[in-house]
């Protein structure tokens, strides 16, 4: 049995949401819609593959940060 690992990033989704996309419909219920996202970065990787083959960075402090945020506080 494998064990799911999810790494989110403490700057853009320090809630550790994993709903990234949902439906945008002007009707309650509607399933159709422009589908858009909000933005939370989250990863389903080993820390160790995250860093090394997607571009994550895990700080001093113990943080980990994704690619996009990493450009926004450098």
């Amino acid at each position: 049995m494998s064990i799911r690992t999810f790494i989110f990033c403490d700057i853009c989704n320090p809630q550790a949401t994993r709903a990234i996309e949902y439906r945008r419909s002007t009707r309650l219920g509607a399933r159709t819609g422009r589908r858009i996202s909000d933005g939370r970065a989250w990863i389903e990787a080993s820390l160790e593959s995250a860093v090394e083959k997607h571009g994550w960075r895990r700080t001093e402090e113990g943080l980990h940060v994704c690619p996009a945020c990493q450009g926004l506080n450098q």
